[in-house]
């Protein structure tokens, strides 16, 4: 009787499901900062500018510690692994996420303003920096092979949607309801933080690093090496490039002045969250596209998508079935980068190994984080930049109250919910025409194996 073989390519349920918990907690945060601006503004009076000065500054300060928190993840070496231990920053990410936005109305300009400062500075340069550096060293750690990856990037894409869509869709209704002092910001943040960092803890508490790698950056990698790979490897600047600016957009987060003050109510936006469910079955079709088709040319393809659907949101003025045409063309081209963008990241530190050198996937992630959290930091500069020029006007203390905003200030809101972002998905589709890695990646495998 012929035993049963294992499928090699087998993830386990509860490895799949742990490994989408922190995903799904991480992916929460993003959508929940989208409403830090207006916070800013409409509760604690602050002015657009000087907030979003505040956060591009912060951002700017994190490319100091992701390249140190990636040579810490490339040195790590404990019995839980290397880049397991850094999971426990989520416990932190909300803790400090829920403080940030506890902040009372009361307190003096220059402290609130403090307060933004040092509380946005230490959840993204510490804590979220760790876990994002960790996340590529920490994959090829717990899972033996690439169609494994792909299946966790794919399928697990659906299920990191499907809650990030519980989240975009609740949030601005209860806003809607319990955001109207400092005091209801502190306990809708409660109900939202508390679940969410249980939720993120399961990937360490499930996913242990069993696969023994031995060229990644196991010794003691030092600086030279670090930027060697840098200075040899130009391939990563491209993936980096893409990030940066896919995550401007993020940083922008446009939609809650949008549905405030264009449309006029925000929980309207629930609609167009809404949106992302029957998105979810796209990430069906990713597995079959990534078999024809470069990753590259996926994400290039997403971007022509979102592009047009800003064009769309520009014109859309209130209608909602127009907002929402140009919601699932946006929603449906930012997946590809979101989700199997950093598969090209794998790609890089293949490179790196084919040539000699460690992958160093810690280093390169520690550089893509900083490009995405410095794109983040200048889409909140242009944001509160932009409304300032538009002339837009703060309101302390109620942060439902409609004011009358002048006719520019709603024209830069029209413009930062569609002009603006159309520009920055077009030159994502530009930048990575010139990506070229996949064409060649086939060749160094080849020369590797003969060698």
């Amino acid at each position: 009787m012929k035993e049963k073989k294992e499928n090699p390519n087998k993830i386990g349920i509860s490895k799949f499901w742990g490994w989408q918990g922190r995903a799904v907690s991480l992916g929460c945060v993003t959508i929940i900062y989208g409403y830090f601006m207006i916070f800013c503004t409409n509760t604690l009076g602050l002015n657009a500018g000087i907030v979003g000065t505040l956060l591009l500054v912060s951002k700017v300060f994190d490319g100091v510690t992701d390249l140190f928190a990636g040579y810490m993840v490339d040195n790590t070496n404990t019995r839980m692994g290397k880049a397991r231990p850094y999971e426990f920053c989520i416990i932190g990410v909300w803790a400090m996420t829920w403080l940030l936005f506890s902040c009372p109305s009361s307190w003096s300009m220059t402290v609130k303003y403090i307060w933004v400062f040092v509380g946005y500075t230490f959840i993204n340069s510490i804590l979220v920096t760790f876990l994002n550096v960790n996340q590529s060293t920490y994959m090829v750690r717990a899972f033996p092979n690439q169609a494994i990856m792909i299946k966790l990037n794919s399928f697990g894409g659906f299920v990191v949607t499907v809650g990030c869509a519980v989240v975009s869709m609740t949030f601005p209704q209860l806003m809607g309801t319990m955001a109207t002092s400092s005091g209801g910001w502190s306990k809708l943040m409660a109900i939202f933080c508390i679940p969410l960092a249980l939720i993120g803890m399961l990937r360490f508490l499930l996913v242990k690093e069993v696969v023994e790698i031995d060229n990644a950056s196991d010794g003691k990698l030092n600086l030279k090496e670090m930027m060697q790979v840098l200075k040899t490897n130009k391939w990563v600047y491209f993936v980096c490039m893409a990030y940066f600016l896919y995550n401007i957009t993020l940083g922008m987060n446009a939609y809650t002045y949008y549905f405030t003050y264009v449309v006029g109510d925000i929980g309207k936006y629930t609609t167009i969250a809404a949106l992302s469910m029957p998105m979810m079955l796209v990430m069906f079709v990713f597995p079959v596209l990534m078999k024809k088709m470069q990753l590259s040319r996926l994400v290039m393809l997403g971007a022509g998508v979102a592009t047009l659907g800003y064009l769309i949101n520009f014109f859309a003025g209130a209608n909602m079935g127009l907002l929402m045409l140009g919601g699932a063309f946006v929603g449906f081209g930012g997946l590809p980068i979101a989700y199997v963008g950093g598969m090209m990241l794998l790609d890089c530190g293949e490179f790196n190994a084919c040539n000699g050198l460690p992958m160093s996937l810690g280093t390169m992630s520690a550089f893509q984080s900083f490009g995405s959290k410095v794109g983040q930091g200048v889409g909140s500069a242009l944001l509160g930049f932009f409304l300032s020029v538009g002339g837009f006007i703060s309101a302390e203390g109620d942060a439902t109250a409609v004011m009358q905003q002048p006719e520019s200030a709603l024209t830069m809101i029209k413009m930062l919910y569609g002009i603006i972002p159309a520009i920055i998905f077009l030159l994502i589709f530009v930048s990575l025409h010139f990506y070229k890695l996949e064409k060649i990646l086939p060749q160094l495998r080849e020369k590797k194996q003969n060698a």
